[in-house]
């Protein structure tokens, strides 16, 4: 698997989400991580990307996975 360039809290701020909801997805999707400044596989990067963009928040519905 290959690596992008890309860290948790980069991620978070190219799709203008908190670092918390970019770690909540990772914890949601099984991809494992360090902290904010964790480069990811270009697999996991996509699956949380794929995430963020099919899940716009209403404003009755908070921005962070629900388990």
């Amino acid at each position: 698997m290959g690596f992008v360039d890309i860290a948790i809290a980069d991620l978070a701020a190219d799709y203008g989400v908190s670092v918390e909801t970019v770690c909540a997805w990772c914890d949601r999707l099984g991809i494992r991580y360090s902290g904010p400044q964790t480069r990811l596989p270009l697999e996991d990067a996509k699956a949380i990307i794929l995430a963020l963009t099919n899940s716009v928040p209403t404003k009755d519905q908070p921005d962070t996975p629900q388990s």
